[in-house]
């Protein structure tokens, strides 16, 4: 029954890591081009951005709106969190940890390789998305 457990949850974390690490079909999510192309400033709303994304990390409300924040590694960490509190996880928590510092390294290579290649192009770990009060995006920014 542990096993089952423990094979369960394995997979899960194996299942997020692949959603969190912000890349799909070879398209980094947190690169300027991606957003450019898929978010657009008073057309697209928070229920497009959110199946672009999913849930948010964070978000914030004022009377100008609501922002959206969407980190990088966000699910990763979470889950390697999670898996810190159940008991006989330890092995995955650790695994999950080290996804995250390798997807970190990835992440440094890459600015790495586009310094010295003359790549522009922006890559962010974190993307915020203010939406007005209709629910449309106002505008975005990525860091």
């Amino acid at each position: 029954m542990r096993t089952v457990f423990l094979g369960v949850v394995t997979a899960a974390a194996l299942v997020l890591t692949a959603c969190s690490s912000g890349i799909t079909g070879g398209e980094d999510k947190y690169s300027t081009t991606y957003v450019q192309s898929h978010i657009t400033e008073g057309k697209t709303t928070q229920a497009q951005v959110q199946s672009l994304y999913g849930v948010p990390d964070d978000n914030e409300k004022s009377s100008h709106g609501t922002t959206w924040v969407y980190h990088k590694n966000g699910n990763l960490s979470d889950v390697s969190s999670l898996a810190g509190y159940i008991p006989g996880a330890s092995a995955v928590s650790s695994a999950l940890g080290m996804a995250n510092t390798a997807s970190s390294a990835s992440s440094s290579a890459s600015k790495v390789a586009g310094k010295t290649s003359g790549d522009t192009e922006i890559h962010g770990n974190r993307l915020y998305i203010t939406f007005n009060n209709q629910n449309v995006v106002d505008f975005w920014s990525l860091n």
